[in-house]
Protein backbone atom coordinates (compact mmCIF):
# COMPACT_ATOMS: atom_id res chain seq x y z
CA UNK A 1 0.00 0.00 0.00
CA UNK A 2 2.88 2.23 0.95
CA UNK A 3 4.35 1.61 -2.76
CA UNK A 4 1.27 2.16 -4.51
CA UNK A 5 1.10 5.72 -2.58
CA UNK A 6 4.60 6.81 -3.61
CA UNK A 7 4.27 5.34 -7.19
CA UNK A 8 0.98 7.70 -7.02
CA UNK A 9 2.88 10.49 -5.88
CA UNK A 10 5.90 10.09 -8.00
CA UNK A 11 3.41 10.24 -11.09
CA UNK A 12 1.56 13.48 -9.97
CA UNK A 13 4.99 14.96 -9.46
CA UNK A 14 5.84 13.91 -12.81
CA UNK A 15 2.65 14.74 -14.75
CA UNK A 16 3.20 18.65 -12.92
CA UNK A 17 6.76 18.93 -13.83
CA UNK A 18 5.62 18.01 -17.48
CA UNK A 19 2.80 20.78 -17.87
CA UNK A 20 4.91 23.30 -15.96
CA UNK A 21 8.12 22.54 -18.99
CA UNK A 22 4.96 22.90 -21.36
CA UNK A 23 3.95 25.87 -20.50
CA UNK A 24 7.84 27.55 -20.11
CA UNK A 25 8.28 25.89 -23.47
CA UNK A 26 5.01 28.13 -24.91
CA UNK A 27 5.49 29.88 -27.97
CA UNK A 28 4.05 33.30 -27.55
CA UNK A 29 1.62 34.75 -30.13
CA UNK A 30 0.63 38.42 -31.37
CA UNK A 31 -2.88 39.45 -32.30
CA UNK A 32 -3.71 42.81 -34.15
CA UNK A 33 -6.48 45.23 -33.62
CA UNK A 34 -7.17 47.23 -36.44
CA UNK A 35 -9.94 49.13 -34.38
CA UNK A 36 -9.80 50.33 -30.81
CA UNK A 37 -13.37 51.16 -29.71
CA UNK A 38 -13.87 54.81 -28.71
CA UNK A 39 -12.19 55.52 -24.66
CA UNK A 40 -11.05 51.77 -24.30
CA UNK A 41 -8.35 51.86 -22.59
CA UNK A 42 -5.09 48.88 -21.78
CA UNK A 43 -7.21 47.93 -18.45
CA UNK A 44 -10.39 47.51 -20.25
CA UNK A 45 -8.82 45.38 -22.61
CA UNK A 46 -6.52 43.57 -20.52
CA UNK A 47 -9.65 42.42 -18.60
CA UNK A 48 -11.77 41.07 -21.68
CA UNK A 49 -8.60 39.23 -23.27
CA UNK A 50 -7.54 37.98 -20.09
CA UNK A 51 -10.27 35.55 -20.00
CA UNK A 52 -8.62 33.68 -22.50
CA UNK A 53 -6.01 33.57 -21.27
CA UNK A 54 -2.61 34.85 -20.25
CA UNK A 55 -1.84 38.17 -21.61
CA UNK A 56 1.89 39.16 -21.57
CA UNK A 57 2.09 42.81 -23.34
CA UNK A 58 -0.38 45.33 -24.51
CA UNK A 59 0.56 48.38 -26.78
CA UNK A 60 -2.11 50.55 -28.12
CA UNK A 61 -1.50 53.43 -30.47
CA UNK A 62 -2.09 56.73 -29.77
CA UNK A 63 -4.69 58.96 -32.05
CA UNK A 64 -2.50 61.92 -32.64
CA UNK A 65 -5.39 64.33 -33.89
CA UNK A 66 -7.49 63.54 -31.31
CA UNK A 67 -7.27 65.39 -27.94
CA UNK A 68 -7.99 63.91 -24.77
CA UNK A 69 -11.28 64.40 -22.75
CA UNK A 70 -12.67 63.82 -19.66
CA UNK A 71 -13.93 60.64 -20.97
CA UNK A 72 -10.53 59.24 -21.95
CA UNK A 73 -8.30 59.39 -24.81
CA UNK A 74 -8.20 57.77 -28.24
CA UNK A 75 -6.42 54.95 -29.59
CA UNK A 76 -6.48 54.04 -33.15
CA UNK A 77 -4.93 50.19 -33.07
CA UNK A 78 -3.18 47.87 -30.79
CA UNK A 79 -0.89 44.67 -30.33
CA UNK A 80 -1.77 41.85 -27.71
CA UNK A 81 0.82 39.18 -26.54
CA UNK A 82 -0.52 35.96 -25.27
CA UNK A 83 1.71 33.73 -23.66
CA UNK A 84 0.68 30.74 -26.27
CA UNK A 85 -0.01 31.53 -29.52
CA UNK A 86 -2.67 28.89 -29.59
CA UNK A 87 -4.38 30.60 -27.47
CA UNK A 88 -3.87 34.06 -29.99
CA UNK A 89 -4.83 32.10 -33.03
CA UNK A 90 -8.12 30.87 -31.16
CA UNK A 91 -8.85 34.30 -29.83
CA UNK A 92 -8.78 36.28 -33.07
CA UNK A 93 -10.46 33.17 -35.22
CA UNK A 94 -13.23 33.59 -32.25
CA UNK A 95 -13.97 36.84 -31.80
CA UNK A 96 -13.12 38.77 -34.97
CA UNK A 97 -16.19 40.54 -36.88
CA UNK A 98 -17.96 39.72 -33.44
CA UNK A 99 -19.76 42.01 -30.64
CA UNK A 100 -17.30 43.38 -27.78
CA UNK A 101 -20.21 42.47 -25.46
CA UNK A 102 -20.73 42.86 -21.95
CA UNK A 103 -23.42 44.71 -20.18
CA UNK A 104 -26.25 46.16 -22.58
CA UNK A 105 -25.70 49.26 -20.64
CA UNK A 106 -21.91 49.77 -21.68
CA UNK A 107 -20.95 51.45 -24.12
CA UNK A 108 -19.27 49.16 -26.41
CA UNK A 109 -21.70 46.83 -26.09
CA UNK A 110 -22.52 46.77 -29.94
CA UNK A 111 -18.64 47.67 -31.45
CA UNK A 112 -17.32 44.74 -33.24
CA UNK A 113 -13.69 43.50 -32.75
CA UNK A 114 -11.21 43.40 -35.76
CA UNK A 115 -8.50 40.82 -34.78
CA UNK A 116 -5.77 39.11 -36.72
CA UNK A 117 -3.47 37.10 -35.65
CA UNK A 118 0.10 37.81 -36.88
CA UNK A 119 1.97 34.71 -38.03
CA UNK A 120 5.57 34.22 -37.09
CA UNK A 121 5.23 37.66 -35.78
CA UNK A 122 7.00 38.35 -32.75
CA UNK A 123 7.22 41.78 -29.98
CA UNK A 124 10.62 42.64 -31.18
CA UNK A 125 9.37 43.59 -34.44
CA UNK A 126 6.49 46.04 -33.04
CA UNK A 127 9.60 47.43 -31.32
CA UNK A 128 11.85 47.79 -34.23
CA UNK A 129 8.38 49.41 -36.32
CA UNK A 130 8.01 51.83 -33.08
CA UNK A 131 11.51 52.69 -32.65
CA UNK A 132 11.66 53.31 -36.83
CA UNK A 133 8.10 55.81 -36.41
CA UNK A 134 9.42 57.73 -33.90
CA UNK A 135 12.68 57.94 -35.36
CA UNK A 136 10.49 59.22 -38.79
CA UNK A 137 8.21 61.72 -36.77
CA UNK A 138 11.93 63.08 -35.38
CA UNK A 139 13.19 63.55 -39.02
CA UNK A 140 10.20 65.35 -39.64
CA UNK A 141 9.81 67.57 -36.75
CA UNK A 142 13.91 68.21 -37.34
CA UNK A 143 12.62 69.46 -41.38
CA UNK A 144 9.56 70.98 -39.93
CA UNK A 145 11.85 73.41 -37.85
CA UNK A 146 14.60 73.79 -40.23
CA UNK A 147 12.20 75.40 -42.67
CA UNK A 148 10.60 77.58 -40.32
CA UNK A 149 13.89 78.74 -39.07
CA UNK A 150 14.71 79.42 -42.84
CA UNK A 151 11.59 81.09 -43.54
CA UNK A 152 12.17 83.56 -40.50
CA UNK A 153 15.87 84.24 -40.95
CA UNK A 154 14.55 85.30 -45.01
CA UNK A 155 12.08 87.62 -43.31
CA UNK A 156 14.73 89.02 -41.18
CA UNK A 157 17.43 89.77 -43.85
CA UNK A 158 14.63 91.63 -45.57
CA UNK A 159 13.35 93.34 -42.88
CA UNK A 160 17.31 94.49 -41.98
CA UNK A 161 17.33 95.20 -45.79
CA UNK A 162 15.22 97.35 -46.19
CA UNK A 163 15.66 99.41 -42.38
CA UNK A 164 19.39 100.23 -44.53
CA UNK A 165 17.95 101.82 -47.83
CA UNK A 166 15.63 103.53 -46.00
CA UNK A 167 18.91 104.62 -43.98
CA UNK A 168 20.95 105.42 -47.22
CA UNK A 169 17.60 107.16 -49.11
CA UNK A 170 16.79 109.55 -45.62
CA UNK A 171 20.78 110.30 -46.24
CA UNK A 172 20.52 111.22 -49.83
CA UNK A 173 17.32 113.05 -49.48
CA UNK A 174 19.46 115.41 -46.82
CA UNK A 175 22.20 115.65 -49.09
CA UNK A 176 19.84 117.01 -51.71
CA UNK A 177 20.61 113.98 -54.16
CA UNK A 178 18.25 112.32 -55.91
CA UNK A 179 16.51 108.64 -54.26
CA UNK A 180 15.36 105.80 -56.39
CA UNK A 181 12.97 106.86 -59.24
CA UNK A 182 13.19 110.78 -58.53
CA UNK A 183 15.14 112.91 -60.97
CA UNK A 184 17.58 115.72 -60.22
CA UNK A 185 16.58 119.27 -60.95
CA UNK A 186 19.05 119.90 -63.70
CA UNK A 187 18.81 117.00 -65.57
CA UNK A 188 18.29 117.09 -69.69
CA UNK A 189 15.23 117.38 -70.96
CA UNK A 190 15.32 115.30 -74.19
CA UNK A 191 13.26 116.56 -76.74
CA UNK A 192 11.67 114.70 -79.64
CA UNK A 193 11.14 116.20 -83.01
CA UNK A 194 8.13 114.93 -85.38
CA UNK A 195 8.31 112.66 -87.62
CA UNK A 196 7.48 114.10 -91.36
CA UNK A 197 4.51 113.52 -92.51
CA UNK A 198 3.97 111.26 -95.93
CA UNK A 199 3.11 114.93 -98.02
CA UNK A 200 6.53 116.41 -96.49
CA UNK A 201 8.38 113.53 -97.61
CA UNK A 202 6.65 113.65 -100.92
CA UNK A 203 7.55 117.48 -101.34
CA UNK A 204 11.34 116.95 -100.12
CA UNK A 205 12.00 113.87 -102.80
CA UNK A 206 10.34 116.42 -105.64
CA UNK A 207 12.60 119.01 -104.30
CA UNK A 208 15.50 116.97 -104.17
CA UNK A 209 14.99 116.28 -108.06
CA UNK A 210 14.40 119.36 -108.63
CA UNK A 211 17.53 120.60 -107.29
CA UNK A 212 15.97 122.10 -103.96
CA UNK A 213 16.58 121.64 -100.63
CA UNK A 214 14.71 119.54 -97.99
CA UNK A 215 11.21 121.23 -97.07
CA UNK A 216 11.79 120.54 -93.70
CA UNK A 217 14.98 122.32 -93.61
CA UNK A 218 13.41 125.15 -95.51
CA UNK A 219 10.40 125.21 -93.33
CA UNK A 220 12.79 125.73 -89.96
CA UNK A 221 14.46 128.21 -91.56
CA UNK A 222 12.02 130.46 -92.71
CA UNK A 223 10.57 130.18 -89.16
CA UNK A 224 14.30 131.51 -87.71
CA UNK A 225 14.20 134.35 -90.30
CA UNK A 226 10.33 134.99 -89.56
CA UNK A 227 11.62 135.31 -85.44
CA UNK A 228 14.64 136.97 -86.06
CA UNK A 229 12.70 139.59 -88.13
CA UNK A 230 10.43 140.32 -85.14
CA UNK A 231 13.04 140.57 -82.42
CA UNK A 232 15.33 142.85 -84.88
CA UNK A 233 11.66 144.97 -85.24
CA UNK A 234 11.15 144.73 -81.65
CA UNK A 235 14.71 146.17 -80.47
CA UNK A 236 14.29 148.91 -83.39
CA UNK A 237 10.87 150.20 -81.90
CA UNK A 238 11.85 149.99 -78.56
CA UNK A 239 15.06 151.79 -78.91
CA UNK A 240 12.65 154.74 -81.10
CA UNK A 241 10.06 155.04 -78.19
CA UNK A 242 13.47 155.31 -75.47
CA UNK A 243 15.05 158.37 -77.75
CA UNK A 244 11.85 159.92 -79.55
CA UNK A 245 10.74 160.45 -75.37
CA UNK A 246 7.73 158.08 -76.21
CA UNK A 247 5.84 155.86 -73.60
CA UNK A 248 6.39 151.73 -73.86
CA UNK A 249 3.06 150.32 -73.68
CA UNK A 250 2.42 148.26 -70.39
CA UNK A 251 3.58 151.92 -68.67
CA UNK A 252 1.21 154.32 -66.60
Amino acid sequence: MADTEHTDSDNTAISSKTKQKKKNDAVPGVIYLSRIPPFMNVKKIRDIFSEYGDVERIFLQPNERGANTKKGRLFTEGWLEFSNKKVAKYVALTLNNSNVGGKKSSQWYDELWNIKYLHRFKWAHLNERLAYEKEVRKQRMRTAISQVKRQAQFHIRNAEGNQVKQHIQARKRRQGKPVGGEKEGNEKLYVIAQKDTEEDKMLNKKRKLDGGGDISNSKRTKKKDIERKKSVAGRSSFLKNIFSGGIVEGDS
